[in-house]
């Protein structure tokens, strides 16, 4: 048996023992099923490749070759059964009679609903359902008197030009809110590890094991995962789509995949654009220009584009830029209440809020999915899993090396590395306020997030240029800076992760990152894949559930009666009082035009009615989830949160706005009856009434 017949076997063994070792210790957090079964396949898949090498070979190089139909195949595949990852089911625990109980147990495949990610199954989803019954026009009056954009409600489903921008809302409108759900979650999903697997495609020259592994690190992160729904994804999806499409815009040889990048670039820049999220869409626009640019001043031998195909950038602008000034002339007045409200709007950000810790993947990271975290909440905690840190201390001599060896690939590490260092002073040191609002950085309050996607870019060109190259390290090296990396990582095991997690644990994941650098020093890329792919997994796949259909939503007798009333008398107003603000939601979800449901920005109409002299308004002047409550006194205003609000709301104001079904858990006859409304219960079920009004 020769050298490399030894390594091989020698790969092999690791790979499984690892995965092996990994499923054990998880095994008492994860449901069995789920974690047993993702072993079983990435154990088949590496003796697949081990003992049928030339068959495997071959299918990976029609599976990379037709890698666009594959994943449209398996796009199709998933919508049919109307497969999606939303947490809708948490609404099941608050209205737990179902009508159709045979559908209702259908409805599960694996995994568990996230109650945390209410910015998901309690607004985003429950809004675009709402749009269903709004006939998906522009202006909706289902959550406010004064009516919402809806083009300016975070990707929201519009029978508008706009939407040409916005291809994961485009189910809703072809088919509906469950097919549309399922195509919403699906082609986020395959696109975000698409468009990941191209970008590392182009940073690593076709380095297609180290893409593959990129491409697990973007999509299955467990910040990508955890913030899956609504926006903060998405903006990194187009990022990565418009760095992809860019590249291949100066670079493409055939005449007809000139014009498919031309076309889908233009449509990419509309729907990056109307993402509205500024505190992710700065730095990931900025990111992906300076990559783009330094790919293409790496390969300028590649680029084909001439003087002569200028009018593919006429076009190009023609679609986007007409869309975009069409969208800025039209709905200029919406936009300025956005701009102009106290959250997000009047938000500045001067940074400086991070710490060095913030630099290094958290260690509790990887077992969010088994284990609530205590001192925040799993979103909040949840990093990008990379080993940044240690590549930008050793990018100096890295940097050398490369100028010695006159590799271009220095261009792109040094833009990488600028961008970090840059995020990184923002973080830990902050800026003026001056400066702040010059670089426009005043919008940027979750650098963080920014940070670990760059991060990650960074650490897969950083693997690719030391497994490329020979003779960069020392042999000492090899293991020193992994070893040096390792201890940095056990300061951070303080008080607050030990009571989170055994410290055997953390030890493990400690362990693995250091056995990962020092496979990539010795050059052992393939078990340094297999052992990078096994953690995503982990830390990744079981965030969000498995589910089909929209049944938690729909089947319940409540649903029901709310759906009826609202195509029975479609003008009629609804509010819910001493209720989560996401029953509320439920209700707009189900065809009810609701007061008190989620506003994306002020509900102008309202509050003039309530609150003519304007004395609440840092209060309800921005994207605000509201709870309602009747009191026999004036109406009142609190902000109990950045993004939360309580109306203490008299009777006579329910006059006003001429309410006529109040959905509530408590007895409100007697408060009603004083105020000389009529009032009768017409539905009861799961501790909730709802009462009709009339005046």
């Amino acid at each position: 048996m020769d050298r490399k017949e030894v390594i091989r076997y020698f790969e092999l063994t690791a790979a499984v023992i690892s995965v092996i070792l990994v499923s054990m210790k998880l095994y008492e957090f994860v449901q069995r099923r789920l974690i047993f079964g993702i072993a079983f396949l990435v154990i088949a898949v590496f003796v697949f490749s081990f003992f049928f090498k030339r068959k495997f070979d071959r299918f990976a190089y029609y599976a990379l070759k037709f890698r666009w139909l594959i994943a449209l195949g398996i796009f199709v595949i998933c919508v049919s059964f109307n497969i999606h990852g939303s947490s809708i089911a948490i609404y099941n625990n608050y209205f737990p009679t179902q009508t159709d109980s045979e559908q209702a147990a259908d409805y599960y495949i694996m995994g568990k609903e996230r109650k945390v990610r209410s910015d998901e199954w309690a607004v985003h989803t429950p809004t675009y359902f709402s749009q269903y019954y709004n006939d998906y026009k522009m202006k909706s009056y289902q959550m406010s008197v004064s009516g919402t954009n809806m083009v300016l409600d975070y990707y929201a489903p519009v029978k508008d030009i706009t939407i040409i921008g916005k291809p994961f809302s485009w189910g809703y409108i072809l088919f509906g809110n469950e097919t549309g759900l399922s195509w919403y979650w699906c082609s986020m999903m395959i696109t975000m590890f698409m468009a990941a697997f191209e970008m590392f495609m182009i940073l690593t020259k076709k380095n297609i094991r180290l893409s593959i592994v990129g491409m697990f690190m973007i999509g299955l992160s467990p910040v990508m995962q955890w913030w899956f729904v609504p926006h903060i994804t998405i903006v990194f999806i187009y990022a990565m789509g418009l760095f992809d499409l860019g590249y291949y815009f100066f670079t493409a040889r055939t005449v007809w995949f000139k014009w498919v990048t031309t076309l889908v670039a233009s449509l990419a820049v509309i729907g990056f654009s109307l993402s509205i999220f500024p505190s992710c869409q700065l730095i990931a626009a900025f990111v992906a220009i300076a990559l783009l640019i330094g790919c293409l001043i790496r390969d300028r031998e590649n680029i084909t584009f001439t003087k002569r195909q200028w009018y593919r950038i006429g076009v190009a602008v023609l679609i986007a830029g007409g869309t975009l000034g069409y969208y800025i002339l039209i709905y200029w007045s919406d936009l300025l209440m956005v701009i102009n409200s106290v959250y997000p709007g009047k938000r500045v950000s001067v940074g400086g809020t991070d710490k060095l810790y913030d630099l290094f993947t958290n260690l509790s990271s990887m077992y969010l999915p088994y284990e609530d975290i205590k001192v925040s909440n799993n979103s909040e905690i949840a990093t990008y899993i990379h080993f940044a840190p240690i590549f930008i201390l050793l990018f100096p001599r890295i940097s050398r090396f490369l100028k010695n060896k006159n590799d271009r690939n220095e261009i792109v590490g040094k833009i990488l590395y600028i961008t970090l260092l840059v995020q990184i002073v923002f973080m830990c040191a902050g800026f003026s306020e001056t400066l702040s609002k010059i670089t426009l950085f005043k919008y940027v309050n979750r650098m963080k997030l920014s940070y670990g996607w760059t991060a990650v870019i960074f650490t897969i060109w950083s693997l690719y240029i030391i497994i490329k190259h020979k003779g960069m390290f020392r042999k000492w090296e090899m293991f020193a800076y992994p070893a040096l990396y390792g201890l940095v990582y056990c300061t951070f095991i303080d008080k607050t992760i030990l009571e989170y997690m055994p410290v055997q644990y953390e030890i493990i994941e400690i362990v693995l990152f250091v056995l990962i650098l020092i496979l990539t020093m010795f050059k052992s890329g393939k078990i340094m894949s297999y052992l990078i792919i096994g953690i995503m997994c982990v830390a990744g796949l079981p965030v969000n559930p498995l589910c089909r259909g929209t049944a938690p939503i729909t089947n319940h007798p409540i649903s029901e009666f709310i759906e009826e009333k609202s195509k029975s008398e479609p003008d009629a107003r609804w509010m819910t009082a001493d209720s989560p603000f996401f029953v509320g939601n439920f209700i707009m979800a189900n065809g009810a035009k609701v007061i008190g449901a989620t506003n994306f920005y002020e509900d102008e109409g309202r509050w003039k009615i309530l609150d003519s002299d304007r004395r609440y308004d840092e209060a309800y002047n921005r994207y605000s989830n509201q709870l309602l409550t009747i009191v026999d006194k004036k109406t009142s205003v609190e902000l109990t949160s950045i993004d939360s609000i309580n109306i203490n709301i008299n009777p006579d104001d329910i006059k006003k706005i001429d309410v006529k079904y109040i959905v509530t858990p408590t007895e409100l006859h007697n408060i009603l009856e004083k105020y000389d409304i009529d009032n009768e219960i017409v539905f009861e079920q799961d501790g909730y009434k709802i009462y009709q009004l009339s005046y």
